[in-house]
């Protein structure tokens, strides 16, 4: 798949039990991902938390997916974001092989680090060692090293798709002779990659794990060389068009030195809501942010994440990222309404993006 062949504007579909406020199932999930082939969108997300956000459960994003490749014809099938790294690579690299055959190539791995609550960060990576206590395997070590954990993870994944048979002794994983046989795809599953967040001038989420002073209103972008190195594009948030290019300019100089030839894809993250009234949009947003990453939500991530207000003025805010060369556009519902937002952007805001 020639993931800059167009744009593609895409949903991000609630996975995460009673966020709405309301009962939300798994068939609701479902429903909306066909309604959204359905309303014109070209993309849907399916978002990852393997323990939950915050005490709500989620339901498995490759499961979900899988579902949808049969439900679906032509709607791409994203992960956003997956934390490949809390589960067994080899799996995995197994699992979305297998989606990406059974979807004829519509499926996109959006793949990151994780973000939120330390505590809930702490006890996802404690999960790891869940069926492992009698060995040294050591949680904390992991969570302290998890950057290094998640490029090795990546690498794995990534030499199962292309390589017949290999055997890999890193630092936290290792196994003789494994290939994926049959299901190592013809060509690999292209790999979005989110890297970078904003940290508010005080302690919140997202960034309740790493917050620090000297960060306090900055953007960081961090180790952005895991996106060329591990991914085909990076899924960046909290820029505005001007800073993204700045970015953009770094990723793509690192690549010209240390892959020449690569093609790589820009996408975009942001929570929308589409409402004539500002504040309306904007509150629910920041409300929507609370539930789904836990309080306090200041303003200033607000003013860095939520596109939001009437529809015209959210077409003029996604079209300037259109403009830089934004491929693919991972619109997140900030409302309990996920259906009615759905409608609103389909029918008011997509038709006003020249693409």
């Amino acid at each position: 798949m020639d993931m800059n062949s167009r744009v593609r504007i895409g949903v991000s579909l609630n996975n995460v039990t009673g966020i709405t406020g309301k009962t939300y199932e798994l068939a609701d999930l479902i429903r909306a991902g066909i309604e959204a082939e359905a309303m014109g969108f070209d993309l849907v997300w399916v978002h990852d938390a393997p323990l939950g956000r915050r005490t709500t459960a989620a339901y498995d994003p490759v499961v979900i997916l899988s579902h949808l490749a049969g439900a679906t014809k032509q709607v791409m099938l994203a992960s956003g974001i997956l934390m490949p790294h809390v589960r067994n690579p080899v799996i995995l690299a197994q699992q979305w092989a297998t989606l990406h055959e059974a979807s004829q190539g519509r499926a996109i791995m959006g793949v990151g680090t994780g973000a939120g609550a330390p505590t809930l960060l702490k006890r996802e990576y404690e999960a790891l060692a869940a069926l492992r206590h009698d060995t040294t395997l050591d949680p904390q070590k992991i969570y302290d090293n998890r950057g290094r954990f998640f490029e090795e993870t990546m690498e794995v994944i990534r030499r199962l798709w292309t390589e017949d048979k290999f055997s890999y002794a890193g630092e936290f994983i290792r196994f003789e002779e494994v290939t994926l046989g049959q299901a190592r795809p013809a060509t690999p599953p292209p790999v979005l990659m989110g890297a970078g967040i904003y940290f508010p001038l005080k302690p919140g989420a997202p960034v309740h794990h790493g917050w620090q002073e000297k960060f306090a209103g900055k953007y960081i972008f961090g180790p952005f060389k895991r996106i060329v190195d591990y991914a085909d594009g990076w899924l960046a948030l909290h820029l505005t068009p001007a800073e993204y290019e700045k970015k953009w300019a770094r990723v793509t100089a690192y690549a010209d030195e240390a892959k020449p030839g690569k093609v790589l894809t820009k996408a975009f993250n942001c929570f929308v809501h589409v409402n004539e009234d500002r504040d309306f949009a904007r509150n629910a947003v920041k409300q929507h942010l609370a539930d789904f990453h836990g309080p306090p939500i200041w303003d200033d991530v607000v003013e860095r994440w939520a596109v939001a207000g009437p529809p015209e003025e959210v077409a003029t805010v996604l079209q300037g990222y259109i403009d830089i060369g934004v491929k693919a556009f991972q619109l997140v519902i900030g409302s309990p309404d996920q259906f009615g937002q759905m409608k609103r952007l389909a029918q008011e805001v997509l038709p006003r993006l020249k693409r």
